[in-house]
């Protein structure tokens, strides 16, 4: 090296050192802060990753947080309902023992009737100041807000709606249809002549229990009804009774107008065939005979009584009655009004013609139908004959020999989806959506529809990471007080002192059962409000807490795979740094005294 003014082997070993220098100086920021990626020029791709990921993770973090926190607010609940369940049990032996009357004073009655009372104030308290975090938890105000015209409102018994979520709607418009109506298990029994021919002993048995019945002979058709709904109560069976439709005649006179006459069989008794068992026949005769008076006479046998009427006559033989005269005429006759009512065409101007006997035709005999009281198919009508003959059939009209019925659930659409049908009542669940209709026994009908619109209310649960319906949950609480717990044998708050169904009401018009049932009625709905509460908290908050901690597990994995330092291999990058720093100096130091050997040129 013979020039001065340009050291290229020291510029090179400058370069070199600041490469190795900021080699040392990445390193020393990783290792001091643990992070790979400190600016956007580390690694602009993985930044970008990196920040994603990040926002991911604290949603998620938050998410868990918003779970953890429903779950207390629902454990709130839960353990509210629970007191109340208790209270109600406490109820129900307190109206148990209270209806052992034969064996308690009234003084213990009315002792029992004061806790009663004191029990339901409880419920109520209750359920006016469970809350949680100033929110009041049962009370009603976090149930859903439903609005029904009163047409589709008259169509629903009850109706609830456990869970919604909005999303971007602001309401809510539910459409129920019936595709296949429900049907009560039912068996039809129709009399013979006279009554039972001999003694039967059958069983009735129904979902609440069976019971023999010994029937008599000649036991006519209201007595067997009188019998079943004796121990309707055991059986949960009930029978009625359809009367038989009268049968009928219509004479016409194809020559005259207001000729017409038309008989109906008047007799009371809904036997097959009347008191007598006998058909009705009518006849027109032609006396044959000049200025003959109408007249009426019987001609009976063992299967029919004929009723012939001898029409009058005028001077030269031609008939002169017509159906006013042959009308007032028989309903002269108190032997005919037992057997037939009459009915005249138009004025009954018109001449009546001789007719042959023909008798009364059409309508159908009185009958039993035996049915379960209560829709679905979980109920059924068995009639077992143990001795004697009791022939039951699926139906009068097909007519086709049964013994044991079994009823059906009703088959309805909610918005399109097949719902779960239970009897009178049609459930729809799903991630948005669960909610019940109860249609009335008047509105089960096949393409009966009943809407109903949510406006509002609920408790809207954010569980997700996605801020959207699939991440959200809204539940509904109903009120939980003497008000609205019960059923259809009434509400709770009837049991109570001048509620009409206390202990001191039981009697022949409150009977102790309508109690119990009101009783076990409300312990129904508030076990099914703290089942369908605690499956929500284990089924859908629980897992939802436990797959983002999965999530959040291996989103932080990967996010630290991008943004952490590897001490292992910063360490050895910085141990090369440093040396080829230390190595850097020692060449630009002995660079700088090569130029330094030009000296010698000049001696």
């Amino acid at each position: 090296m013979t020039r001065i003014n340009t050291n290229v082997a020291a510029l090179r070993g400058l370069r070199s050192l600041n490469k190795s220098t900021n080699l040392l100086d990445t390193s020393l920021t990783r290792l001091s802060t643990g992070l790979k990626i400190n600016s956007g020029k580390d690694n602009p791709s993985g930044l970008i990753a990196s920040e994603t990921l990040r926002s991911q993770v604290s949603a998620i973090e938050q998410s868990i947080k918003n779970s953890n926190r429903a779950s207390n607010v629902i454990a709130t609940a839960d353990s509210a309902l629970g007191e109340v369940t208790n209270l109600l049990n406490q109820v129900r032996g307190l109206v148990q023992e209270g209806l052992n009357k034969g064996a308690l004073s009234q003084d213990e009655i009315e002792a029992n009737q004061l806790q009663i009372d004191t029990a339901l104030s409880a419920i109520n308290r209750i359920s006016a100041n469970t809350s949680f975090a100033g929110d009041k938890l049962i009370d009603g105000s976090k149930a859903f807000r439903t609005q029904a015209s009163a047409t589709d409102a008259a169509k629903l018994s009850d109706y609830q709606v456990n869970e919604a979520v909005f999303g971007t709607s602001s309401t809510i418009t539910l459409d129920a249809t019936v595709v296949t109506a429900a049907t009560q298990a039912s068996l039809d029994y129709s009399a013979v002549d006279g009554g039972l021919a001999s003694a039967t002993t059958i069983e009735v048995g129904g979902k609440s229990g069976s019971q023999v019945l010994f029937l008599g002979a000649s036991s006519s058709l209201d007595n067997v009804r009188d019998a079943v709904n004796g121990v309707s109560d055991i059986t949960g069976v009930t029978a009625t009774k359809t009367n038989k439709v009268a049968s009928n005649l219509s004479f016409n006179n194809a020559n005259a107008t207001n000729s017409g006459l038309t008989f109906t069989d008047a007799r009371t008794s809904d036997s097959v065939l009347g008191d007598s068992g006998q058909n009705i026949r009518v006849q027109f005769v032609d006396p044959s005979a000049n200025s003959a008076a109408a007249n009426i006479s019987f001609s009976n046998n063992n299967t029919d009584i004929t009723i012939v009427v001898s029409l009058g006559t005028l001077a030269n033989g031609d008939i002169s009655s017509n159906a006013t005269s042959i009308k007032t005429l028989l309903d002269g006759n108190a032997d005919v009004n037992a057997l037939i009512s009459t009915a005249a065409e138009g004025d009954g101007s018109g001449v009546v013609e001789a007719e042959a006997a023909a008798a009364l035709s059409g309508g159908t005999n009185a009958y039993l139908t035996f049915s379960a009281s209560n829709y679905g198919a979980d109920e059924f009508v068995d009639v077992n004959v143990l001795n004697g003959s009791f022939d039951t059939v699926d139906n009068i009209t097909d007519g086709n020999a049964l013994k044991r019925a079994i009823g059906s659930d009703i088959v309805t659409r909610i918005n399109g989806q097949v719902a779960q049908g239970s009897g009178l009542t049609a459930n729809i669940r799903s991630q948005q959506l669960d909610a019940s209709f109860s249609f009335t026994a008047a509105a089960n009908v096949a393409d009966n529809t009943a809407s109903l619109t949510i406006t509002g209310g609920g408790s809207l649960f954010q569980i997700g990471q996605d801020v959207s319906a699939a991440g959200q949950i809204g539940i509904g609480i109903e009120a939980v007080n003497t008000a609205r717990l019960g059923g259809v044998s009434g509400k709770l708050f009837e049991i109570g002192s001048g509620g009409g169904k206390s202990l001191l009401d039981v009697g022949p018009s409150v009977p102790g059962s309508d109690l119990v049932n009101i009783i076990e009625e409300s312990i129904n709905r508030v076990s099914t409000l703290r089942g369908r509460l605690g499956a929500v908290q284990k089924n859908v908050i629980e897992t939802n807490v436990s797959s983002l901690g999965v999530a959040l597990e291996n989103i932080s994995e990967a996010r630290s795979q991008i943004v952490d330092t590897d001490f292992a291999v910063e360490t050895a990058n910085m141990t090369k740094a440093q040396i080829l720093n230390q190595a850097g100096i020692s060449v630009l130091s002995i660079a700088n005294q090569n130029p330094q050997q030009v000296l010698s040129l000049l001696r």
